[in-house]
């Protein structure tokens, strides 16, 4: 039999199919039974109501925002029962309550099949750079990758597929999240709810694009535009043919660094990536870089000291070239990891390198550079010089002196060892905009 909801669970974890149901009694209700009333007595200031007011004004729905930025501060069902009886919301009451209990949580979230849990009239940009908006639907989905077939897989990772779709003259790519027998639905369905938020709320020209998400049983998937130039990643080590210039590659990398800062600086909670790899860099046609795969994303208060520690997921080898090593050893979780990831990244990209180097065998990237001394030798001695500038990935061209250096400075200090003599994103971003970098 399966159990029910108590009072204790967090509002994290209640079925999206319950949540929509509450969001549209709330949106729809008047005066002492709407989401302002409900606004009132949970945001802590009326700063944050006109905050939920432009959610509104874009066509969002505003009790879905405050359930989310309510959701940060660990609040839970009885929270919510709470404020909905001080209010006198019997009808939203009606919709937890069941008895003592509310609703069953040991069987995935369910919908439809065919039913998106969110639905979003999707837009994408022609060749001509004309806006166009496609409604993608579960069926679509199911048809445009011949219902998942193996032979339109065209990446996996740890924890999901990517197929690519075709429906007309559109074509998209679709993430499947795996349901390994060894992992509870629950662990699943966090994943793909993490990373469903993340690109819902948080849309920039360098994060991927959010078309759609569906949910069929314990099946997950989330829709986006198809990029026919795949990640930094293949494109610096797999691609035979024309190389990535210079000038690509310092597009790419201040791309990504407006990317992560913009989600760092993000309202009303910061996001944490906690997975920027170049394999999650994923590129248009036009070589713009869009940041990806948010389902290990976390986020926490604007805080001077803003760090926790959570247990650390098994990752690839490849992948832990990419972290730092409080996080490693102790889990550490910070905006300081992203920092760290992206200056292996800028590393990466400058000399082609993998962040874990087969010769040596498994050293990595980062502590080979700093063996080498690249950056102060490089800086501080006119003679080193040549020492760094060697290292750079010849098929790129021929990199502007200052600018190289200016880069790979960047990337070492971003790579220091103790996270806070890490720059944050905003002196990320100013170093780019200084030392010949435009």
């Amino acid at each position: 039999m399966a159990a029910y909801i108590e009072t204790s669970m967090f509002l994290f974890d209640v079925p999206p199919s319950l949540i929509e149901k509450f969001c549209k009694i709330i949106d729809c209700g008047d005066c002492s039974l709407g989401w302002r009333d409900l606004a009132a007595r949970i945001l802590p200031s009326w700063l944050d109501l006109r905050c939920t007011e432009r959610f509104e004004a874009a066509g969002k729905s505003p009790t879905r925002e405050l359930l989310w930025s309510w959701a940060q501060k660990n609040k839970t069902v009885g929270d919510l029962l709470a404020v909905l009886k001080d209010m006198g919301h019997e009808r939203a009451l009606q919709l937890f309550r069941k008895g003592d209990k509310t609703m069953p949580t040991e069987e995935p979230p369910n919908t439809d099949i065919g039913t998106s849990i969110q639905l979003s009239y999707s837009t994408y940009t022609d060749s001509e750079g004309n806006a166009q908006g496609r409604a993608i639907t579960y069926s679509d989905v199911k048809e445009g990758t011949r219902n998942f077939h193996q032979n339109l897989k065209v990446g996996e990772g740890p924890f999901s597929e990517v197929y690519k779709g075709v429906k007309g003259n559109l074509t998209f790519a679709v993430k499947l999240f795996k349901q390994e027998k060894k992992a509870s639905w629950k662990k699943l369905w966090d994943t793909f709810r993490t990373e469903v938020e993340v690109l819902q709320h948080h849309q920039h020209p360098n994060i991927l694009e959010f078309w759609g998400c569906f949910s069929e049983a314990d099946r997950y998937c989330l829709v986006t535009p198809y990029l026919p130039n795949g990640s930094l990643s293949h494109r610096l080590h797999d691609q035979v043919g024309v190389a990535l210039s210079w000038q690509e590659r310092l597009g790419i990398i201040k791309g990504t660094a407006k990317a992560v800062h913009h989600l760092h600086t993000a309202q009303p909670y910061s996001v944490i990536c906690g997975n920027i790899t170049s394999e999650n860099i994923l590129l248009d046609e036009w070589l713009k870089p869009k940041l990806s795969d948010f389902g290990m994303a976390r986020l926490r208060p604007h805080s001077v000291n803003q760090s926790c520690t959570i247990t650390l997921d098994a990752r690839p080898h490849c992948t832990m070239g990419y972290l730092p090593e409080e996080y490693i050893r102790d889990g550490k979780l910070s905006v300081r990891l992203d920092v760290y990831s992206l200056g292996v990244v800028v590393m990466e990209t400058l000399t082609g390198l993998k962040p874990v180097l087969e010769k040596p065998k498994h050293i990595l990237l980062v502590r080979e550079m700093e063996k080498r001394d690249m950056l102060y030798g490089a800086v501080e001695e006119q003679g080193g010089m040549d020492t760094c500038l060697c290292h750079l990935d010849p098929s790129a061209g021929r990199w502007p002196t200052a600018m190289a250096l200016g880069l790979f400075r960047l990337a070492l200090d971003s790579t220091a060892s103790r996270p806070r003599g890490r720059p944050d994103m905003a002196m990320v971003r100013s170093v780019m905009g200084t030392a010949g970098l435009p």
